[in-house]
């Protein structure tokens, strides 16, 4: 199993590289986990991968991204469509847009990224995906317009935002949700792990399990920090 992470120098914020962690630590040597840096060339661009994930990072790298990223725009939308797992957490989910403000993204997707320095955004979300209920968080100054296939149906978060949260096609997910999100949510990486034809034990399974318990009892009846 080949799982690669990208850019992880900068693509680093809120600890989401500890889902790449705990993802070590369950598959143990049944997974060979590539970092690819910004000067790198991508390992799934020559190879086979199972996972591709990316995590947040600061508005000044997107456009950096971007252009590490634009001579594989082709190879990246054969990934999707043979449904390699993509994770793309926070704003950098934004760059497989078409555009964020007037800067060119990816343009995998048809979505649109705009970004208000002037105002932040910081709450709690709580959403359900399929039968699994999701918890996390947000940090960001920016939002997407044009989504046609949603991630994450809301429960409790910003109404300005919406009904829905992020986007989901195939097996490509990306959100504003912060986390790690695996840690935070055990029953969503036992998903992506069914996908990835992997049943076995997960690493730090019952305690992350009751964490996510707690913390969504909390959510539910809070509503504190929603908006």
């Amino acid at each position: 199993m080949i799982i690669e992470v990208l850019f992880p120098e900068a693509a680093n914020l809120y600890g989401c590289l500890f889902d790449i962690e705990c993802l070590r630590q369950t598959l143990k040597d049944d997974a060979k986990i590539i970092f690819t840096h910004l000067k790198d060339e991508p390992y799934f661009v020559k190879n086979r991968v199972d996972l591709v994930y990316i995590g947040p990072t600061r508005e000044r790298f997107q456009s950096k991204f971007v252009k590490a990223l634009k001579p594989y725009q082709e190879r990246i939308k054969e990934l999707i469509e043979d449904d390699v797992i993509f994770i793309a957490l926070g704003n950098s989910f934004e760059i497989f847009g078409q555009r964020i403000d007037e800067e060119d993204g990816l343009n995998i997707f048809d979505y649109t990224a705009r970004r208000d320095f002037s105002h932040h955004h910081l709450s709690r979300f709580l959403g359900r995906f399929k039968e699994i209920k999701l918890i996390g968080f947000k940090s960001k100054f920016s939002s997407v317009q044009n989504i046609k296939e949603p991630f994450i149906e809301v429960i409790k978060g910003d109404p300005k935002e919406g009904s829905s949260e992020g986007i989901r096609h195939r097996n490509f997910f990306g959100t504003y949700l912060i986390g790690p999100l695996f840690i935070l949510n055990p029953p969503f990486l036992q998903y992506l792990l069914h996908i990835l034809g992997y049943a076995g034990p997960i690493a730090y399974y019952e305690d992350a399990m009751e964490a996510y318990r707690n913390r969504l009892t909390d959510f539910e009846k809070c509503d504190e920090l929603f908006r």
